[in-house]
């Protein structure tokens, strides 16, 4: 997911309450898009692309500042790729990258499809069964489009133990994916790994999870340079407390602004940011809890989109405290286009509403 140079962090989280003396609560109007919004992504042109479900179905929608609504073709390959709930959503460059999944099979294992290309359609590239699935295949993550080329960032099963971080490159046709083996990105029998989001930065990409090593859980982000598992360093978030989890990671579209993650200390939240080589813990944030069960976040920036008791508020760190007029339920997703900000909330993930706020 990426960000403006003025950014803004979307929390799913609950436990803040607003301090005394309440400001006016920022305002918000609904967005109608054609279809059930479950992803959202800035695009190009000053466009917000919207992933939908519609009449069981994926879609995807280009949302214009004027407030029009034009679909985006889609040309699946497989059944599977036909009915796919969608996963991660990302555009660069008037490029667009869509990970779609749908279980099925004697196993009910999530039946992966990929999707590429730009705003006048996407398109899902077959592949093999092996490439995605089979007795090694984990998950996947994120889709991501450093200046290198299309990556997805998920998981396999190590040769040494439990599954590594695995990164999967693309040539315009296959997906293929690159060994872990000896890499930052291997599990070894005392250190286990566990990758929970990706984005690009300029050629690179930072991938946001943790890691179980003997009885501490520590949060890290491995850094992909170039996009390649072999150039790949780990760093252990500083000032993690007795376990600790990162969760989420945006970065700035400038790549000298660094980047941020959004994660949990001790059941709290947590937010570092970094700054050329080196990562520091946010101070200043409200004291708002994490549940192993909180959907991933991602940070982008000082400010704190969050769900408060189905009570949408927005906390500039160390500052004041918001509500909102519009968006209630769990925040689920935010994207910023030019000077707009779309926030996309319910009180279920099946049925959310999309707001903007100007």
């Amino acid at each position: 997911m990426r960000a403006s140079r003025w950014l803004v962090v979307v929390l799913l989280l609950a436990g803040c309450a607003a301090p005394a003396g309440e400001p006016p609560p920022v305002g918000f109007t609904r967005v109608d898009v054609p279809g059930a919004p479950v992803r959202l992504a800035a695009g190009p042109d000053g466009d917000l692309l919207v992933a939908v479900r519609r009449d069981g179905r994926p879609g995807l929608v280009r949302h214009a500042a004027d407030g029009t609504n034009i679909d985006i073709p889609l040309t699946p390959a497989t059944e599977y790729g036909a009915e796919a709930l969608w996963y991660s959503l990302t555009s660069a460059g008037g490029r667009i990258l869509a990970v779609g999944g749908k279980r099925g099979g004697a196993h009910g294992n999530v039946r992966w499809s990929l999707w590429d290309g730009d705003r006048t359609g996407i398109t899902e590239r077959p592949q093999a069964f092996s490439t995605f699935g089979g007795l090694g295949a984990g998950d996947l993550v994120d889709g991501v489009l450093p200046a290198t080329g299309p990556l997805v960032v998920g998981t396999w099963q190590s040769a040494s133990a439990g599954s590594d971080a695995a990164v999967w490159t693309f040539d315009g046709t296959t997906w293929t994916r690159q060994s872990s083996a000896g890499t930052a990105l291997e599990s070894t029998r005392g250190r286990l790994r566990f990758p929970m989001a990706a984005t690009a930065h300029g050629a690179d990409v930072l991938v946001a999870g943790w890691e179980l090593a003997g009885t501490h859980q520590r949060p890290i982000v491995w850094t992909l340079r170039a996009g390649t598992a072999t150039a790949t360093t780990a760093t252990t978030l500083p000032d993690a407390g007795k376990a600790a989890t990162a969760i989420a990671v945006s970065c700035a579209d400038d790549v000298d602004d660094g980047c941020a993650v959004t994660g949990r200390v001790d059941g709290r939240l947590a937010v570092w940011r970094q700054r050329g080589d080196t990562w520091t813990r946010a101070g200043g944030l409200p004291d708002v809890r994490v549940g192993d069960a909180d959907r991933r976040v991602a940070p982008l920036g000082d400010t704190l989109v969050y769900s408060d008791r189905g009570i949408v508020r927005i906390a500039t760190l160390g500052a004041d405290v918001r509500d909102t007029s519009g968006p209630t339920g769990v925040v689920t997703a935010v994207a910023r286009v030019g000077d707009t900000t779309y926030v996309l909330a319910g009180p279920t993930t099946d049925n959310q509403s999309l707001w903007r706020a100007d």
